[in-house]
């Protein structure tokens, strides 16, 4: 099985699923962060930084579960599980298609209990 398949949002132009200790274990396009700053998605809280794909985001709003930071025209959203997290990184006029993407794609997670 590829962990790429469940971070392939259409909205994000990256994303990537990793554990929540920070280990990446799959990704979409070209996601670039390390293993410390994954921690520090997974923890994300509204008014922290994080720093993903050589962008850092303010966090600014929770919604549905996924919490949500913005830059620019950039937008990232993460929803955490039990074991791991996804993230997702596309343009900030899309945020709410992204929120719907990444809900439906941990879905699948939940039910195998991650």
């Amino acid at each position: 099985m590829s962990w790429d398949a469940y971070c392939n949002f259409p909205s994000a132009s990256a994303a990537m699923i990793a554990g929540i200790d920070g280990t990446q274990w799959g990704k979409k396009a070209d996601w670039k962060s390390t293993a410390d700053e994954n921690k520090k998605l997974s923890k994300a809280s509204i008014g922290s930084m994080v720093t993903c794909c050589g962008i850092k985001f303010m966090m600014v709003n929770v919604a549905e579960g996924v919490t949500f930071g913005v830059k620019g025209d950039n937008a990232v959203v993460v929803l955490c599980l039990k074991k791991c997290f996804l993230a997702g990184v596309g343009p900030k006029a899309k945020q709410g298609a992204l929120i719907d993407e990444i809900t439906k794609f941990a879905d699948s997670l939940k039910k195998g209990g991650y």
